[in-house]
């Protein structure tokens, strides 16, 4: 009987080393289980969307101004050009009289007729 328990007292610390391997082996789990999900919940979140519209400018007297509001892919543009959110076209449109561009009507796309 006397070699039994140095026996039974070595099974039961190696079942509460196991025991305790196992709550940290979880617990890493779990971790790397939040992380995948922020993860996942990162990638679905979309990027910010970047301005669909552009305005071309005149160098007129050495200053520029205003010229035509475009969609962002027209060529008919020119060069120096500023880019402008769905709001900024629409106001620069409907507010301050800067005419759309008759060739790739941005005033269809931002619905104004």
């Amino acid at each position: 009987m006397s070699e039994q328990m140095p026996r039974l007292d070595r099974l039961r610390s190696v079942r509460q080393w196991l025991a305790w391997q196992l709550r940290r082996t979880d617990e890493s789990i779990a971790e790397l289980e939040r992380q995948e999900a922020a993860a996942a919940r990162a990638a679905r979140t979309l990027p910010p969307r970047e301005p669909a519209w552009k305005l071309s400018m005149l160098r007129a007297g050495g200053k520029p101004s205003p010229d035509a509001v475009h969609t962002i892919d027209c060529r008919m543009a020119g060069n120096p050009t500023k880019r402008l959110t769905r709001e900024q076209a629409l106001r620069a449109i409907t507010e301050d009289g800067i005419t759309a561009c008759p060739y790739c009507r941005p005033d269809t796309d931002l619905g104004v007729l």
